[in-house]
């Protein structure tokens, strides 16, 4: 085989390189275990994938391809979640029979199913060595989250070839619960031999000795193996028959060209071993350890046949180039990678720790990796997962797959030097939304990729400074007003005294409109507002904000629907439809010490979580308050929905806790409605969401079924409030 080894060449310690965690659907539980088997494919129990799915434990029926569970590599991070479909089941069945399997039966037959990954894991991960399962032989079982912990060492008492019956000691773990359709590894014979099934439990009632204590039972790998050859997957539990890579294929012509810039920049054996190891370590290859160091066609061959391996060659070599020829060398291996189809653009470092760190931050912000990479490509075709308002942390695998393929961007570049690649340009948009550490650690990873690629500094700084430019966008291009609504307690119901800001563009704000302070219609003040908003509005600006401050009590008021069309004018011209009408309510604040800073800190952070929704599940305004103070202490956003007294508590909360920018429907009865502001897409880019609730209000205005009416609380931390103004402005009158 030569100085490197695929694993399959050395039996592993154990079976959790190949263990795998299958999770409750929705949530991050464990439901049971499972075994990697070869390449793309697992192997589970088919009550397992029942479990996920919330069904019956042993219902026969095939869930179908449609499925996707999500699973786990404890190997290497059981919090890292991706996506596998159904590719075969084997659907549990009585032992003695083709039926069913009766209600209480200890033993059953089948239960069996195959995943099917996108792409196959990388390493550590890998196949095990099977082989059969005989009476005598010392076997040891994992929980599913593979905990090192959790090992269950048991004894197989006895075995017909079909099921082998397990019997623990009273020191140690126990089989239960979420060992299922975990390998059964055997300690001597360094295999698989089976998968664990069940345990065989005492009846109810009180202990006695007659009882069964700690014996559960596996499926044998020989009736695995007819199990699977009954539904045309036989041939997985061979990986040395079907495992990609497991001998290195000969590219006498690729190796050839690889050779050249290896023989350059590792031609002393001593230099040439220390990187071939690190690599090897890396890419869980094995090596002889005695010093010796591979011929440069055997690291050659290893470079365009193992994934990720040429890359992970130019981290390790990137480090120790400094003077302009090696450098060359070094960009000519890279280079060539660009032919080499198991490459890739990052080494396998780079790739764990970036799919880590998206994973964790599309799991609490869905909408920031689609919202980074349109701003970031926005000349591209996006994947089709990134191409919707939200992503699931387990398609961020998929995603990042598709994103190393791209070329750099087409901006020109100093020397002639590498462009950025498109996938790095998506992490400097993503590293400027989410600012803070988490910004931090991904620009660091980013220049030390660029370093590795030999990109030019400045090619990379231009592009950190349109993240920048882009991070720091506000909601609208277009100008704001500021609108403050007050009311005399003589004041006819219908009327409002109404003051009016046009907001300068260094921030500051100028008094506008009549000052006569007399109380006007829903009308007169929507054509008072439309006068100095479209006077604002200059050619090229976006849709001017026109920013409403009110009361806690007419939060329901419906000012975005006040026609501010003039008399005479052919058609209606309601507020909501021609600027972006935002409400305010500073007045709630004003009740707590701390609803400033609140406010600041929650406006900062915006853009770092999704927004929270309190549906039904939220039951009190308490509850709502207790989320906000803890786990979301940060929450910059909040969709409320439900029936209007419990959603008018929870607006409340959510207002004088801080929160700048809560989403509701005015209009709604129920919980049920929820689902009528999706068309506003509540989780999308948040500094797009007052055009989405614009376009949402044109459209409703067209269409007379669509009874939903958006309201939307925009509180800007940067904008003046209006007694702030009115301090600054003492010649106007200050009404009620």
């Amino acid at each position: 085989m030569g100085w490197f080894t695929v694993p399959a060449d050395a039996p592993p310690a154990d079976a959790r390189g190949a263990l795998v965690k299958v999770v409750h659907d929705g949530t991050a539980r464990t439901a049971g275990a499972g075994v990697h088997l070869t390449a793309r494919y697992l192997l589970t129990c088919a009550h397992v994938v029942n479990t996920a799915l919330g069904r019956r434990l042993l219902s026969p029926g095939d869930p179908g391809p449609a499925v996707r569970l999500e699973v786990a590599f404890p190997a290497l991070s059981p919090a890292v979640a991706v996506r596998a479909r159904l590719a075969a089941w084997v659907a549990p069945r009585a032992a003695d029979s083709a039926g069913p399997v009766p209600d209480g039966a200890l033993e059953w037959a089948g239960d069996l199913a195959v995943l099917e990954l996108d792409e196959p894991p990388p390493a550590p991960v890998r196949p095990l060595p099977w082989t059969d399962m005989a009476t005598g032989q010392e076997v040891r079982a994992w929980y599913g989250g593979g905990q090192p912990f959790t090992y269950a060492d048991v004894r197989v008492g006895a075995c017909d070839g079909r099921v082998g019956y397990l019997d623990g000691q009273l020191s140690g773990a126990a089989v239960e619960e979420g060992y299922s359709g975990g390998p059964l590894w055997s300690l001597r014979d360094a295999a698989a031999v089976g998968l664990v099934m069940g345990r065989i439990t005492a009846p109810d009632g009180a202990f006695a000795a007659q009882h069964t204590v700690r014996r559960s039972w596996g499926i044998t790998r020989q009736a695995i193996e007819a199990e699977l050859t009954r539904v045309g997957a036989g041939e997985l539990l061979h990986p040395d028959r079907t495992r990609d890579g497991a001998a290195f294929p000969e590219d006498g012509g690729l190796r050839d060209m690889l050779a050249g810039p290896v023989q350059a920049l590792l031609g002393v054996p001593a230099e040439r071993a220390a990187h071939a190891a690190a690599l090897a370590a890396e890419l869980g290859l094995r090596t002889p350890g005695d010093g010796s160091a591979p011929t440069v066609e055997e690291l050659a061959t290893v470079l365009y046949s193992v994934e990720r391996a040429l890359p992970t060659l130019t981290e390790s070599v990137a480090r120790t180039v400094t003077e302009h020829g090696p450098r060359a060398e070094l960009d000519r291996l890279l280079a060539l990678g660009r032919l080499v189809e198991a490459g890739g653009l990052l080494s396998a470092a780079e790739h764990r720790k970036l799919l880590a760190k998206l994973t964790d931050l599309t799991g609490h912000d869905p909408g920031l990796l689609p919202r980074a990479a349109a701003a970031a490509l926005p000349f591209v075709a996006l994947p089709a997962p990134l191409q919707g308002a939200r992503l699931s942390a387990s398609a961020v695998p998929a995603v990042l797959r598709a994103l190393e393929t791209w070329t750099g961007d087409c901006s020109s570049v100093p020397h002639e030097t590498p462009r950025l690649p498109a996938l790095v340009r998506v992490v400097e948009y993503v590293a400027a939304e989410v600012g803070g550490l988490a910004g931090e650690v991904l620009r660091e990873w980013s220049t030390r990729v660029a370093q590795r690629l030999g990109v030019h500094p400045s090619a990379l700084d231009e592009r950190r400074a349109d993240a920048a430019r882009w991070a720091a966008r506000t909601a609208s291009a277009g100008a704001c007003v500021l609108v403050d609504l007050t009311r005399h307690t003589d004041d006819p119901p219908d009327r409002y005294r109404c003051a009016v800001w046009r907001v300068r563009d260094d921030g500051t704000a100028a008094r506008t409109g009549p000052r006569d302070d007399r109380p006007l219609t829903g009308a007169e003040v929507a054509r008072l507002v439309r006068a100095v908003a479209s006077g604002a509005e200059g050619p090229g600006q976006g849709v001017p904000m026109v920013a409403v401050a009110v009361g806690p009590d007419w939060l329901q008021l419906p000012v975005d629907e006040w026609d501010g069309a003039e008399p005479g004018e052919l058609y209606p011209a309601p507020l909501g439809e021609d600027f972006l009408v935002v409400l305010r309510c500073p007045r709630l604040r004003r009740h707590s010490r701390t609803a400033r800073h609140d406010l600041s800190r929650r406006w900062e952070a915006r853009r770092r979580t999704g927004p929270l929704i309190a549906d039904e599940r939220i039951t009190s305004d308490r509850e709502l308050m207790g989320l906000l103070k803890t786990t979301h202490r940060d929450q910059g956003s909040v969709v409320v929905h439900g029936p209007p007294k419990h959603r008018a508590q929870l607006l409340n909360v959510c207002l004088f806790m801080g929160v700048p920018i809560v989403l509701w429907d005015r209009e709604a009865e129920d919980h049920r409605q929820a689902a009528r502001l999706d068309p506003s897409r509540p989780s999308g880019p948040l500094e797009e969401l007052p055009e989405r609730v614009r376009h949402f209000r044109v459209r409703a205005h067209m269409d007379p079924a669509q009874t939903a009416r958006p309201a939307l609380v925009w509180e800007d931390a940067g904008l003046p409030l209006p007694d702030e103004l009115r301090l600054a402005d003492p010649g106007a009158e200050v009404g009620g």
